[in-house]
């Protein structure tokens, strides 16, 4: 799931765009006055997110029928003639990457939303603002590792203080797998 970022772009064999990163989009285009545009496509999104939530109790042929709504619905979007610049702007965003848009859709282990990596990484990119930067390299990797402890240990259930005595105490740390 990518952001748009350029440098994420081109890798792998299929990427799904973070729906929430383009509802952000469309809010801003619609609060800069585009009222033609960034409104459907707003509403698109949700009900695209909508979907996403609920996608693990729908039937594949179901999936295939919200898609193919979807898609026609983002068609007749893309046909109107925007007027506004920054409408014009999201729908030039769009086009470049509109087979992106709905990977998740037909694949069930894709996110429709880079929330979850995005939160992984907000306790790091705190405690880096709040520091200034890593005094050494030790300290980053320590700091890396005792994160990634931590998180795969809730993932399991387990406090931050449970995941640190287990490792500690030589214990096997948690992966995902176990």
């Amino acid at each position: 799931v990518a952001d748009r970022y350029g440098a994420q772009n081109g890798h792998g064999e299929q990427r799904q765009v973070c729906l929430a990163h383009l509802l952000r989009d469309a809010q801003y285009a619609i609060d800069s006055g585009d009222m033609m545009f960034a409104p459907g496509f707003k509403a698109l999104l949700k009900r695209a997110c909508n979907i996403g939530k609920r996608r693990d109790r729908l039937k594949n042929t179901t999936l295939a029928q919200y898609l193919a709504r979807l898609e026609r619905q983002l068609t007749g979007l893309m046909k109107l003639a925007v007027p506004h610049k920054q409408g014009q702007k999201l729908m030039r965003a769009i086009k470049r990457c509109r087979t992106d848009l709905f990977v998740f859709m037909t694949r069930r282990d894709v996110p429709y939303t880079n929330n979850g990596s995005e939160r992984a990484l907000r306790m790091s990119v705190i405690f880096r603002k709040v520091t200034g930067c890593f005094r050494s390299t030790w300290g980053s990797q320590f700091y890396a590792a005792t994160v990634s402890v931590i998180a795969t240990a809730k993932l399991h259930g387990k406090t931050a203080l449970q995941a640190i005595v287990d490792v500690i105490s030589q214990r096997r740390a948690p992966t995902l797998a176990a």
